[in-house]
């Protein structure tokens, strides 16, 4: 077994999407390994154009878990500008309804039948509170197959941009994330 944990380094932006002003970035998600499910919502950061922000100390670990030699933590991410405001108030309500998604994706396919995009799938579907999510703009989308065997620490980059049009509704953002093995 492996102790595989995936943590946010921080967010960058060249870019912002709004062109009147900062982004409020924010990340829906879910990671599935050995025996853990983890929902992933994160509350907005408020970022503008040329800035790095970190992420709630509270909000950073995406995942933890022991992971049997020759399988993989799976899900993904999606990265969002909030324009309409939301209800907060209901983020841990939320968190739970993404962890029942996945685990009932999971239940469906099996642990190792569940591939990232399903997941994916679950978890965003189960973050629907957020009320319009559809009314926010989705910046990108990267499922992860992060397997067990590899370096003890890496880091790795996601970048989403938009770069096409003429600055209109245009965006560039690199999210840093951290994988350990142990």
């Amino acid at each position: 077994m492996t102790n595989v944990k995936v943590e946010l380094v921080n967010v960058y932006c060249r870019d912002t999407e709004d062109i009147t002003g900062a982004d409020d970035f924010y990340l829906v998600g879910g990671l599935v390994g050995g025996q853990t499910t983890k929902a992933i919502l994160t509350t907005p950061i408020k970022i503008n154009d040329k800035q790095t922000k970190s992420f709630k100390p509270d909000q950073t670990v995406l995942f933890e878990g022991e992971i049997p030699q020759g399988q993989s933590v799976r899900g993904g991410l999606k990265a969002y500008d909030e324009d309409a405001g939301k209800d907060w108030a209901k983020y841990g309500e939320t968190v739970k309804k993404i962890s029942s998604a996945i685990s009932g994706a999971i239940a469906a396919t099996g642990p190792q039948g569940a591939v990232a995009g399903t997941i994916l799938s679950a978890a965003t579907t189960a973050a629907s509170w957020i009320g319009s999510l559809d009314k926010d703009d989705l910046l990108g989308t990267t499922e992860l197959d992060i397997s067990s065997t590899g370096p003890s620490h890496e880091e790795r980059a996601w970048k989403m941009s938009k770069t096409s049009g003429t600055g209109w509704s245009t965006w560039d953002y690199t999210l840093t994330y951290r994988i350990s093995r142990s």
